[in-house]
């Protein structure tokens, strides 16, 4: 069960945070819990009786409360939840490094962000390190960090290992859903890729470490050059 507090004092803000949060989760099929609530002090109060949360979207600047003071309150007692500060003001972002917050997101809320955001936060910190699949006769059990990349190959998705191929009797978007997004990112329809195994990446295609060349489409460049980026400095 994934939980999740959306803390905002302008009520119909936060009845729009909360549908678009509901909608994003449902689209994601991710089993969860979501708390709205119109007040810091309301939230705390929830977190301090033992109510605890994997996800908290909250506004920075509200009537009676100081987001980020809040922010800090949870994090002493939390250190593992994420928290997605949303804003108005963009200059507001650079503060929430001090409580190691997940991201921030600018008003109104964006659904296509969010849902990169719970999707990447799923899948990172509740996904196993290891892909079981059904491969002919055979169950295996793969590290994820032995993929290279997946193919999509229409009723069946390649899984291109360290060592050697695998197959899977079923849609791509299927693994993925199993597979650490920070990890495996998707580039193409057809294909995804374990960032850690390409060598060079240009905005129309990846270089797997084995030569293997794979097509990256234009609705996946942006992402895919950020991931990329990222993992260099890891």
């Amino acid at each position: 069960m994934y939980r999740v507090a959306v803390c905002e004092d302008e009520t119909l803000i936060r009845r729009e945070q909360e549908t678009v949060s509901r909608a994003v989760l449902e689209k994601l099929d991710i089993e969860y819990h979501l708390s709205a609530f119109e007040s810091g002090a309301a939230l705390w109060g929830a977190f301090s009786r033992g109510e605890r949360y994997d996800l908290f979207l909250l506004d920075i600047v509200m009537d009676e409360t100081d987001g980020m003071e809040l922010a800090r309150r949870i994090r002493r007692r939390d250190k593992d939840a994420a928290i997605v500060f949303i804003t108005s003001n963009p200059d507001y972002a650079l503060k929430g490094y001090d409580v190691n917050a997940l991201h921030y997101l600018m008003k109104p809320l964006d659904a296509g962000a969010l849902e990169r955001l719970i999707g990447s936060d799923v899948q990172s910190r509740f996904h196993p390190q290891f892909l079981t699949v059904r491969s002919g006769t055979q169950s295996l059990r793969i590290p994820v960090r032995d993929i290279l990349y997946l193919e999509n190959t229409g009723r069946r998705v390649v899984i291109a290992l360290r060592d050697g191929l695998a197959e899977y009797a079923g849609k791509l978007s299927e693994l993925l859903a199993h597979l650490p997004g920070d990890k495996i990112l998707r580039v193409h329809v057809g294909y995804a890729v374990n960032m850690r195994h390409i060598r060079e990446l240009t905005r129309t295609e990846a270089v797997a470490v084995n030569g293997k060349r794979i097509p990256v489409s234009r609705a996946y460049s942006k992402a895919a050059q950020e991931a990329f980026l990222k993992q260099m400095w890891e």
